[in-house]
């Protein structure tokens, strides 16, 4: 019985087929990479614009800065002056605003609610379809209240204040913010006499 040997062609020949093996799984590898960097960018950069939207809408200095504390100072104004102006309508519609209203909104539907199981329910949720201003400035406040958030357990004090041009600062956000938690929505507490509590989670 003869036995055939295998040469050095053979041997190139398994070699290359190998090596072609390893580069294609490799191509593989990094083509999987970059599809996942590529989404995490447009993710960030859709974020970012979104962000940037949010704050367009606070006052800047004719340098067109803010520094974290202005974003802070204005949700907390905004929130305070929305917190007088909802009670006040709630209580004329004979809603008891001495009770805690644990509201929530959905970026889904655009909707703010109150919890299921609430008592005026029907017309608290009947008075945000009539006032979609309301609406508006409810979810200013829980997404400024995510930044806020964010850059106070990010930044020192000294940090805070530090002026920054709007859309530096949005890019900032947008690499230190949790996309899921930014794009969820939230709830903020509200009634019995205190301020809402901004961007705590309440499930409806």
């Amino acid at each position: 019985m003869a036995v055939q040997s295998v040469g050095s062609n053979g041997y190139m020949d398994a070699y290359s087929l190998l090596q072609a093996a390893n580069e294609e799984q490799q191509l593989k590898t990094r083509a999987a990479q970059m599809d996942k960097e590529q989404d995490k960018t447009e993710s960030t950069n859709g974020m970012a614009s979104d962000i940037e939207s949010y704050l367009s809408k606070i006052p800047k200095g004719t340098d067109n800065r803010l520094s974290f504390l202005d974003v802070d100072k204005y949700r907390a104004k905004l929130e305070a002056k929305w917190d007088i102006t909802v009670t006040a309508d709630l209580k004329a519609l004979g809603v008891d605003v001495t009770k805690e209203l644990p509201l929530s909104y959905d970026p889904a539907t655009g909707k703010v609610t109150i919890a299921k199981g609430h008592e005026d329910k029907e017309i608290i949720d009947k008075y945000f379809e009539d006032n979609p201003d309301k609406v508006e400035e409810f979810d200013t406040i829980l997404q400024l209240g995510k930044l806020t958030n964010t850059a106070s357990t990010k930044l020192s004090q000294g940090q805070m204040m530090q002026n920054l041009q709007f859309k530096s600062m949005s890019w900032w956000f947008a690499d230190n913010s949790d996309p899921t938690s930014w794009f969820d929505g939230g709830g903020l507490m509200f009634g019995q006499g205190q301020n809402s509590y901004t961007g705590l989670n309440l499930t409806v």
